[in-house]
């Protein structure tokens, strides 16, 4: 593909780009803070040195006029393409936006990139398009969430088809000589044991990760085969995108950064480095002063106190800024600084009325340890969960239905509950070193079974010799359990489908868990749309005449849902990013409303608590990634209703 070399002539190749980015001067720099004490400031380090040398940019001067008439006129479909713009109701692409237009450029001069883009900016647009203009690119591999895929296929892929050059879609049923091949793989197969050399098998020359934030844990099944495939193949290039690359922390992105920008990366290259910065610019009770990172800060550059504010504070309030000017300026990088939307946005506290004694005490049982049924809990996680689901009037157990007429075994019920926590600890550990067909918990188990079947295992695929293995073996199929709801109370039920019948003001009800929703949906005689591919590709032909129930989880992020302008939270999430998607379903371009309302519920410590870490998170991700952030810019109308 030419398009680089003719937008950008004289443009080095990507091997010399990566070499020029570390200085000389680096060769000569000592010592590397590998020890990082919690609460000490940020030092030195070559890192430090490294991403302070890197060569910076103006992104709003670096394209002119005429890159963007020779980009397009490049990118066009031929005269004669089918639009089926009028049969959706929408207004016909024949533009690109202008941070389309630049991560598209950058992405052919760089070849690679990070780019945090706001909801609403047309990221699918450039997901299509960068197959195209990243040079060499024969093969591409575009992952998203599952939930998108039904979007994707059907509505977004014609949609912009009608006005863009897309590449070939593998499995499609046409297919133009000279352009790439895309492959569009969910991020859940890319879980799954199948997913585990998916990779290798298709053996792209570019990977692009939409909703990137889903590569953030480093500990994950999908992110380790992700980081094995490029560390084995580090030909190919990286384009990682979304609205919150950094949900809690610079951690979860900066591995991204590594593997798209190589030693341009703004961000550490070492975790141990990684960690020190994360200390001083991570939200948190426990931090560090940012020390040495204040030499990213410039002089001229001064921020007005905030009231209340100290001095601490405000150096870290500084430091963010300055490392959000110093990323987006780097060569690769391409980031929005307003909001896609110009309507307002309100936020109000929806008040269910009294909750029930009952359930008040059934939560301080459950946050002290034990659930409404007597079982102890043996983490953090599950106390939260189980308060959580009782705020909303039910709580999830075990139960062990009668086998044939015949109650089960309580004594074999303990054996198979001591040996399922025996074999689960040796599993957690093998994990702990990740390899191919080791990468997960169902890999692992196929290999437990490899190693122990007789006949002997006679066959390529590895072996795991876990000594807990036979006697789980043994036991793990002669106890049958399934999960069941324990409703308590339905005020909560009540007053979500009162919100939902509403004369006039139809609206999504947003659900964590699918009983609930299902619970809501019955009351209020409207649907409820919870995971599977029919439910993705059904809830966007809503018209938003009736409301719908959904779970936050299946439809909270991409989908386009400007249909309804209100929503409830019934289960507010304690994540700013969360917030942040999920609202961005009808808070972005192409809502007619002139304001959208959003309600969620406060009525115990632990919603109250929830919201208030959102909120510290989404001032997190706007201070460090420039996106201004719904919670952030909203009204708050916090009288009760």
């Amino acid at each position: 593909m030419n398009l680089l070399d003719r937008l950008t002539p004289g443009a080095a190749p990507p091997a010399e780009r990566q070499a020029t980015a570390t200085p000389a001067a680096l060769a000569k720099l000592t010592g590397d803070r590998s020890a990082v004490a919690k609460g000490q400031p940020v030092g030195w380090s070559p890192d430090l040195a490294r991403v302070l040398s890197l060569p910076r940019r103006d992104l709003a001067s670096a394209y002119g006029d005429s890159d963007f008439t020779s980009l397009e006129a490049a990118l066009r479909a031929p005269p004669g393409t089918r639009c089926i713009c009028e049969t959706l109701r929408k207004r016909c692409p024949t533009s690109l936006l202008p941070v389309q237009r630049l991560a598209v450029l950058e992405a052919a001069r760089v070849g690679g990139g990070i780019f945090p883009i706001g909801v609403g900016h047309g990221k699918t647009l450039i997901d299509l398009l960068l197959p195209l203009v990243v040079p060499g690119c024969k093969v591409a591999v575009l992952l998203i969430p599952a939930n998108l895929r039904a979007q994707l296929s059907d509505v977004d892929w014609h949609f912009y088809g009608g006005h863009w050059r897309l590449p070939n879609l593998a499995g499609g049923r046409w297919f133009r000589p000279g352009l790439p091949v895309l492959h569009v793989i969910t991020y859940e197969k890319f879980s799954t044991q199948e997913g585990t050399d998916l990779l290798t098998r298709i053996r792209p020359d570019l990977i692009v990760c939409d909703e990137a934030h889903k590569l953030k844990d480093r500990k994950s099944a999908r992110t380790r085969r992700f980081l094995r495939y490029l560390e084995g193949h580090p030909e190919t290039r990286l384009v990682a995108q979304s609205g919150t690359l950094a949900t809690r922390t610079i951690k979860d992105y900066a591995h991204l950064a590594e593997f798209a920008l190589r030693d341009g990366s703004p961000l550490p290259l070492r975790e141990p480095v990684v960690e020190e910065w994360a200390a001083a610019l991570d939200p948190g009770t426990v931090v560090a002063p940012p020390g040495l990172l204040l030499k990213l800060v410039a002089p001229s550059h001064q921020l007005a106190p905030l009231e209340g504010e100290n001095e601490a504070e405000r150096d870290r309030r500084r430091v963010r800024d300055a490392y959000r000017r110093w990323r987006n300026a780097t060569p690769g990088v391409v980031a929005t600084d307003e909001s896609a939307v110009s309507m307002s946005l309100v936020i109000r506290k929806r008040d269910p009325g009294p909750v029930p004694a009952e359930l008040l005490a059934h939560i301080a049982t459950a946050l002290g340890g034990q659930r409404p049924d007597g079982e102890e809990f043996v983490d953090e996680l599950q106390r939260v969960v189980c308060a959580r689901q009782l705020a909303s009037g039910f709580f999830h157990r075990w139960r062990y239905p009668d086998i044939g007429g015949t109650p089960q075994d309580p004594e074999l019920i303990l054996r198979w509950f001591a040996r399922r926590q025996e074999f689960n600890r040796e599993l957690r550990e093998r994990l702990k070193r990740p390899a191919e067909h080791f990468d997960s918990p169902g890999l692992l188990v196929r290999a437990a079974i490899r190693a122990h079947q007789a006949p002997p295992y006679d066959g390529e695929l590895p072996t795991w010799r876990a000594g807990s293995w036979p006697s789980w073996e043994e036991i793990h199929k002669r106890v049958v359990h399934v999960t069941e709801s324990v409703w308590l109370s339905d005020f909560i039920v009540n007053d979500a489908a009162k919100w939902a019948t509403r004369k006039g003001q139809p609206g999504i009800v947003w659900v964590e868990f699918p009983e609930l929703g299902e619970r809501i949906a019955k009351a209020a005689g409207v649907p409820f749309y919870g995971g599977g591919k029919e439910a993705s590709a059904t809830i966007i032909r809503e018209t938003g005449k009736r409301s719908i129930v959904a779970s936050l989880r299946a439809h909270g992020t991409g989908k386009n849902l400007t249909m309804f302008s209100r929503m409830l939270f019934v289960n507010p999430p304690a994540d700013g990013a969360a917030w942040e998607q999920a609202i961005g379903r009808i808070h972005r371009q192409g809502q007619a409303a002139d304001e959208c309302e959003v309600e969620l519920y406060q009525h115990t410590d632990e919603l109250i608590d929830a919201f208030r870490k959102a909120r510290d998170f989404a001032r997190f991700i706007e201070q460090t990634e420039g996106t201004p952030q719904k919670l952030c810019f909203a009204s708050y109308d916090w009288a009760v209703h």
